[in-house]
């Protein structure tokens, strides 16, 4: 099966060689929209994906994993310290979306799409491996701790960050006494040099003895200090290299589970939306299966309506779906909200600590909201907003969202995007969401272009010049997001705004 895999995967990679032209327009369009966001960020990646196309031109490469190592090694020269990858991950996703757009636009089959699909999703699996492990179990630490060869007190993690380092992690061996509020407040410590963080835990973690000895073990984007029970114990270079590769095999292991959850999580929840037959069908499996397969508790769905640019609920999960059916806001109230969509390309979800910082009080009280989540339920290859999901973790709770669940968010968006998107002209009439305002005479010209009337046949009825016809169609067109003004008749006879 993994050969199979791979040729799609290989298949994905000659597919971007072939697409190098029409994407690198697109991607200058993309810029644009992101200009006011990380500039450095949107450039360090160009730079890489200029490189990649150049490497596509000179190499034969004998499989995908050999490509993206290139890639991999190029970046981390250019970064040899750890940074975080949040936004990283959502520029990689983005690029995918635009192959998926040019492929669409070149009448590309469904095995296409899945080939660049698979070759993004294994650049993400290489990404994700630089992240920091959940430490769901303090059991594997404190064997590392309990070794015969190198008996020791305590054992802290430090995050290796561009400028700072950070305590992550202060698990203390059998035996020992420590306060557990002394180890929380140890958690969180940070300094410029590992040494000032070894002085600080020995202070606290050690109170009363004579600078113990601490050993300093480096494990790529994270360094362990570990307290010898004896200082004069000698610890030799084996040691420290045996306990090393214990802890980057967990390292490993960790990611491993990782990686195979956020992908069985978005396999799980494709699984689901198969199933919709309806618009409202789909709503509610979007809503439930983002609760699911996702570490959330309640979720409400908002349909975007462009024509008013607004957002108009339609279901819930968790919370009571008539209230949330009531809410029709437009987007215009949320300043912040309105830059997000207008410079993130529609697609990047966005966490906000405080939903108050976003939302107006009413909603913030009557829902008891405090962090929340906003998920565009986006189509990548039409570059289109389909709605807004908000996600929370339960009435007034905080949490943060790692890179693993990120990842998942931004595959779910599009998932859910791309099922709503074939029920958008059920669910506006359904939710009674107004995709368009179009004013009396712009209904009059379409009314006569739906009966079959040409551009001057409509004019001379309605005793107008046929530049002006021309303008009134232009305008119909854009409000309805029509390809052309037959789409835009049929569309509005759907919509019922022409009988």
């Amino acid at each position: 099966m993994e050969h199979k895999i791979e040729d799609l995967a290989i298949r994905g990679l000659f597919l971007l060689k072939e697409c190098e032209k029409p994407f690198l327009k697109e991607w200058f369009h993309l810029k644009k929209d992101m200009k006011a966001w990380q500039n450095d960020l949107v450039s360090e990646f160009e730079n890489m994906i200029v490189y990649g196309f150049n490497n596509l031109s000179r190499t034969t490469f004998d499989s995908t994993n050999d490509f993206i190592q290139l890639l991999v090694l190029k970046w981390q020269k250019r970064h040899p310290e750890f940074v975080d990858d949040f936004d990283a991950i959502f520029l990689i996703s983005a690029v995918e979306n635009l192959f998926h757009k040019v492929l669409k636009r070149r009448n590309a089959g469904f095995l296409e799409h899945q080939a660049v699909q698979v070759f993004f999703t294994r650049i993400l699996d290489k990404v994700l491996r630089t992240q920091q492990p959940e430490y769901k179990d303090d059991k594997w630490l404190k064997t590392m701790l309990n070794l015969r060869a190198v008996p020791s007190n305590w054992l802290a993690v430090i995050r290796n960050d561009k400028t700072q380092h950070k305590v992550n992690k202060v698990v203390c061996a059998d035996g020992i006494s420590v306060n557990e509020q002394l180890v929380t407040m140890c958690e969180g410590l940070q300094a410029q040099q590992p040494a000032d963080l070894a002085t600080a835990l020995s202070r606290l973690l050690s109170p009363g003895q004579d600078q113990p000895q601490i050993v300093t073990i480096p494990c790529l984007t994270e360094t362990l200090l570990i307290c010898v029970k004896d200082k004069a114990e000698t610890v030799t270079d084996e040691q420290k290299e045996t306990l090393r590769k214990m802890y980057l095999k967990q390292m490993k292991l960790n990611h491993l589970e990782s990686e195979l959850e956020w992908k069985d999580a978005t396999l799980l929840f494709q699984q689901v939306l198969i199933q919709s037959r309806s618009a409202s069908d789909a709503v509610k499996m979007i809503t439930q299966g983002l609760v699911d397969y996702l570490p959330f508790s309640r979720c409400a769905l908002f349909i975007y309506s462009p024509g008013e640019h607004s957002g108009v609920g339609v279901h819930a999960h968790n919370v009571h779906t008539g209230s949330v059916q009531h809410i029709k806001e437009s987007i215009a109230e949320f300043p912040l909200l309105t830059k997000y969509l207008k410079h993130f390309s529609h697609s990047k979800p966005i966490f906000i600590e405080d939903a108050a910082d976003i939302l107006p009080g009413k909603y913030v009280r009557d829902y008891s909201l405090k962090s929340l989540v906003v998920l565009p339920i986006y189509v990548p290859a039409e570059n289109k907003l389909i709605g807004l999901a908000l996600l929370d973790r339960g009435e007034n709770t905080s949490f943060t969202v790692d890179n693993q669940t990120l990842t998942a968010l931004i595959k779910f968006g599009q998932y859910g995007g791309e099922l709503l998107n074939q029920y958008y002209e059920d669910a506006v009439q359904l939710f009674g969401v107004q995709r368009a305002v179009l004013t009396i005479r712009e209904r009059e010209v379409l009314k006569l272009i739906a009966e079959g009337a040409s551009i001057n046949e409509a004019a001379q009825s309605l005793h107008l010049s046929s530049y002006t016809v021309r303008d009134y169609i232009s305008a119909i067109i854009q409000k309805l997001d029509a390809k052309n003004r037959t789409d835009a008749a049929v569309k509005a006879l759907k919509m019922r705004l022409i009988q």
